[in-house]
């Protein structure tokens, strides 16, 4: 028997969905059974800023997904929340262990989790997500789960994600106007980092950069831990404007030049190297030849500010020039030709585009899908995790729960 969910990437230029099935067997697993575009509208620097525009469109693009699949509806959807004004704190909580031979058990866990959680946020603030880091036992032992340890405290540290309060309530008025259960409460970044990023990245050090059309994320690991997060607002859709400047030229004219002329370093392009502006606007005037060279160091220029404001974050948390595992990027502005090597000069380190291991992804390698996907790993990791603590273990109740549940989960 099978379930079905949906993840949403609300982007600035496009929205990306992916349907998912996960199989109830003993083998478990998740299968992509299908993608889905649709333009973006009402969509600012990754936040939400006309419900109603966008409500038509991802109405229309969930009916689109049902009448494909047949016989499935979505009453609900996981969404990524990608405000550039998203806080990361850093909060620990601390919980006794409750058990007379001082074995630490799930109880305990989740206490220090929900003292940790128990943050005190200004009025126009909302959280939206806890990142837990690892757990000390009684000040000493750091480990990355306590449980059967034995101990007298457990403390928990970990990273909260919460954004503008107005952001999330017009994520829940277009659940309103759409009639499906969105759930913003995973962050974009942080679940495309999931995803982009090796085991061995998170253990040695490295920085997963989603170069998206509105906005530019950035999630740094270090011996398997997420140690900061942050969302600038800048991307694609900054260096498709200064292309128009350039060119003088509209900005779905400059989008499509960007796109198959463009290049993010200027010395990679041959100074002889042309193109027609006619092929692309026919206002242009007739035979108007432009330099690809040109067109790459404007690009060059805005990706390298984007770049800086990311050295100046590495700085700050003394990690730059520091992370072995160097940079993996994704998003759409992981296609740019060069962008890598554009990268490894800046930051000095090793620079790959992302190429998670997942089946589905080697047949379809689009970077920009990298974001929804990891929506769509973690909206499944927790709808496991939520089945097995209501699954009894065993005894005749149990087997009579469990057969109730499986049939009414489908």
């Amino acid at each position: 028997m099978s379930s079905y969910f949906l993840a949403l990437d609300l982007g600035t230029s496009q929205i990306k969905a992916l349907a998912a099935k996960s199989e109830k067997s003993e083998s478990g697993g998740w299968q992509i059974v299908l993608p889905a575009l649709r333009k973006s509208k009402g969509i600012k620097q990754g936040v939400l800023i006309d419900v109603n525009e966008l409500a038509e469109e991802v109405d229309s693009l969930i009916a689109e997904m049902e009448g494909m699949l047949k016989n499935i509806t979505f009453h609900e959807a996981v969404v990524g929340v990608n405000d550039p004004n998203l806080e990361t704190r850093v909060s620990k909580g601390v919980a006794v262990v409750s058990r007379p031979n001082q074995e630490i058990g799930e109880e305990d866990k989740e206490r220090a989790r929900k003292a940790a959680q128990a943050f005190a946020l200004p009025s126009n603030r909302v959280l939206v997500q806890s990142a837990f880091k690892s757990y000390l036992i009684d000040g000493i032992s750091k480990v990355k789960d306590p449980l059967g340890m034995k101990g007298l405290k457990i403390e928990v540290e970990c990273l909260m994600f919460d954004a503008f309060a107005p952001v999330i309530k017009n994520i829940d008025r277009l659940s309103e106007m759409i009639n499906i259960d969105l759930t913003p409460e995973i962050v974009l970044p942080f679940a495309g980092a999931e995803i982009a990023l090796s085991p061995q990245d998170k253990d040695l050090g490295a920085v997963a950069l989603d170069l998206g059309a509105g906005t530019t994320g950035y999630c740094v690991y270090e011996n398997n831990e997420i140690l900061d997060l942050k969302i600038f607002p800048l991307g694609g859709n900054n260096v498709t404007n200064d292309i128009a400047v350039g060119l003088k030229t509209y900005v779905d004219v400059a989008e499509k030049i960007k796109i198959n002329e463009g290049a993010a370093l200027g010395k990679k392009i041959a100074k002889g190297d042309f193109f027609d502006i006619n092929h692309y606007w026919e206002e242009a005037d007739s035979e108007t030849k432009v330099s690809k060279k040109f067109v790459a160091e404007i690009m060059e220029a805005r990706l390298l500010e984007i770049f800086d404001l990311v050295s100046e974050r590495l700085k700050q948390i003394d990690r730059f020039g520091k992370l072995p595992g160097g940079i993996v990027l994704y998003g759409g502005g992981a296609k740019i030709p060069f962008i890598t090597e554009l990268a490894k000069e800046k930051f000095k380190l090793p620079v790959r585009i992302a190429k998670p291991e997942i089946e589905w992804y080697k047949e379809n390698p689009d970077p920009s899908l990298i974001p929804v996907l990891g929506l769509l790993q973690q909206k499944y990791q927790r709808t496991k995790t939520e089945s097995e603590s209501f699954t009894f273990k065993g005894g005749p109740l149990g087997k009579i729960f469990n057969t109730f549940k499986n049939i009414f989960s489908v």
